[in-house]
């Protein structure tokens, strides 16, 4: 059974919890092996969201973070594997 929280509620849990979440270090790992595994892979942030199953803002600050430290490469508003 799934439990809606309000905004409020959420905020005062701590992600990597058993009731917050993922910690941001296994959401980074998470699409860093997904990127990996599937090497073509390109994604705008509602896309990525989906596919990770977090919201589109913490999905947008991770992915732009992975853009910023050479992870990833952001085209035309879609995110992709760096090419070398």
């Amino acid at each position: 059974m799934s439990v809606h929280l309000s905004l409020q509620d959420r905020r005062r849990l701590s992600r990597g919890t058993s009731d917050g979440g993922p910690s941001r270090a296994q959401i980074v790992a998470r699409i860093v092996d997904e990127y990996h595994d599937m090497p073509g892979l390109s994604l705008n942030v509602p896309q990525a969201a989906r596919l990770f199953g977090i919201g589109q803002r913490t999905c947008h600050a991770v992915l732009d973070d992975l853009v910023r430290t050479g992870q990833l490469q952001l085209q035309n508003g879609l995110y992709k594997t760096r090419v070398p």
